[in-house]
């Protein structure tokens, strides 16, 4: 079939080095280099060397990047994975000891597992997983796309901060890359009108957007979309006559724009029938008191935690296969429809968090390697943004988001509205600072760290957790405890304070939010 597919995976952690371990904190980065990253590129990387030609195209947070570079994330991650080993192991021979076979069969799965990621990340990958990235993206198997420096929502920042943020996450990019970037992911495919201006004057070539900034129409929403306790008015977008079966040149612009694929997304996000809902998939909230890990299956979606049944990886696995072969049919059936409808050479995009895959969805790894080769036995075609022909047509597109509403609902509403006055507040403090002189290196460092303090108070995860509830406490402590710094700084910067007690406080900071360090 002429056609091209290309998968689009999301991949961020918010800065949480040395903010916290657990339950909130460095353990939600160990999950995902653990569950994720490291299974994902291991899966890549065989797929290379078995011939199987089916590239990705991946987006690295700026802040994620410079937590996989910490020497200290690198040890303690080790540590980490030390200790699920020896958590499994306990959880083994206690099963065995109650005569509870399935859940000590288990147990030894995640004591191998554990074993043999510590055995990838130290062994074969060296430690150093961007180092990875980079080495794969040169080879051709991924392309790996820039985004916000601090994934910050941009459609609510006003234009200085989009600024800062789109500049620095290209050149955090660069830094551990070695190379310009060329394309640009929109922080949760947040767009608005006059954000490309800002990607051209850094030399952009595309950006992503969801289905119904293009197409119009109903938002698809996000498959973590049902956490919301109060749902958005959904807005339905007017019909543009488009389709995301085609690149386009925006209006008047010399940048392309790409659509998110509405079905094909949906297929796999779906609260309601996407697959990770199965009911033989590893159920993600319940957990094994002695040790945190997880030992049953969704079973029914309706039922409460307590009534779910033991897992099993064996039919789990079986059925990953037997999902990432129906979606390859549905690509198939995709194809076909574009094509009735006068789409010679369809392109389809399928855009997702990278952390579903392992993390959310244990099974997802599996399924993803499974669509991958069979896209190949059916000689379809996978391509990157890169192989992508300049664009014959042009589009305006909505202001837009993949967010619940398909606008700017989950990061602005009435619980976070404060939080962007106090963004506000910030901003101008630091336009007051910015171009105060200092006259020694300790000030200078002192403006820097303004600027990292700022941008983290912009991180879209507090709005995120704020809006949906889910582990607000944490994100108003730490938007908070970034605000509070930044006051302290300003406050020292404005009335020449960098004396010896406001050093000693000043070296914690840089030690707890130590990133960006190439500014």
């Amino acid at each position: 079939m002429d056609a091209r597919i290309m998968l689009v995976l999301h991949s961020h952690i918010p800065y949480v080095k040395r903010q916290g371990r657990w339950p909130f904190g460095e353990v939600w980065l160990f999950e995902a280099m653990a569950e994720t990253y490291i299974p994902l590129l291991r899966s890549f990387l065989r797929l290379y060397e078995e011939g199987v030609r089916a590239p990705v195209t991946i987006s690295m947070s700026p802040t994620l990047m410079e937590q996989l570079h910490s020497k200290y994330i690198k040890n303690e991650f080790i540590n980490y994975l030390k200790a699920c080993e020896v958590r499994a192991l306990e959880d083994e021979r206690y099963f065995i000891s109650c005569g509870e076979k399935k859940l000590a069969e288990t147990a030894a799965i995640y004591h191998r597992f554990y074993k043999d990621v510590r055995r990838d990340f130290v062994i074969d990958f060296n430690s150093d997983l961007l180092s990875l990235v980079k080495e794969m993206q040169n080879k051709g198997c991924i392309e790996v796309l820039a985004t916000a420096a601090t994934h910050a929502y941009l459609p609510v920042l006003d234009e200085k901060s989009a600024d800062w943020q789109i500049f620095y996450g290209q050149k955090i990019y660069k830094k551990f890359l070695g190379v310009e970037p060329r394309g640009f992911w929109l922080p949760e495919c947040g767009y608005r009108r006059g954000l490309e201006d800002i990607l051209l004057k850094y030399g952009f070539k595309y950006f992503f957007v969801d289905s119904h900034a293009i197409e119009g129409g109903k938002p698809l929403g996000v498959f973590s979309g049902d956490m919301l306790e109060e749902e958005p008015e959904i807005e339905t977008f007017a019909i543009t006559g488009l389709s995301t079966y085609r690149p386009y040149k925006l209006k008047d612009k010399d940048i392309t724009v790409l659509g998110r694929n509405a079905l094909v997304s949906r297929q796999v996000w779906s609260a309601e029938f996407g697959y990770p809902g199965d009911e033989n998939y590893r159920e993600f909230h319940k957990h094994f008191p002695k040790s945190g890990l997880k030992y049953w299956r969704v079973t029914d979606r309706s039922k409460p935690l307590d009534k779910k049944e033991y897992y099993d990886a064996h039919k789990a696995e079986k059925k990953a296969k037997e999902h990432a072969h129906h979606f390859v049919s549905v690509l198939q059936r995709t194809i076909s429809e574009a094509q009735k409808i006068g789409f010679n050479r369809p392109l389809i995009i399928g855009c997702y968090d990278t952390e579903l895959f392992g993390h959310w969805w244990w099974e997802g790894v599996t399924w993803l390697e499974e669509v991958m080769r069979e896209i190949a036995r059916h000689n379809l075609t996978m391509v990157l943004p890169c192989h992508i022909e300049a664009p014959r047509y042009e589009a305006e597109i909505f202001d837009s988001s993949w967010g619940m509403g398909g606008k700017h609902y989950v990061w602005q509403n009435k619980e976070t509205e404060w939080m962007w006055q106090i963004i506000a507040k910030a901003n101008q403090e630091y336009e007051e600072i910015i171009n105060i002189t200092t006259r020694s290196e300790l000030g200078e460092r002192v403006k820097k760290q303004a600027l990292k303090e700022l941008m983290l108070i912009q991180s879209s995860d507090w709005f995120f957790m704020v809006t949906n509830n889910l582990t607000k406490d944490y994100a108003l402590k730490r938007f908070f405890e970034h605000y509070t710094k930044f006051l302290r700084i300003a406050d020292a910067v404005k009335n020449n304070k960098v004396d010896a007690g406001f050093a000693e406080w000043f070296a914690k900071v840089e030690y707890e939010d130590d990133l960006f360090n190439s500014f």
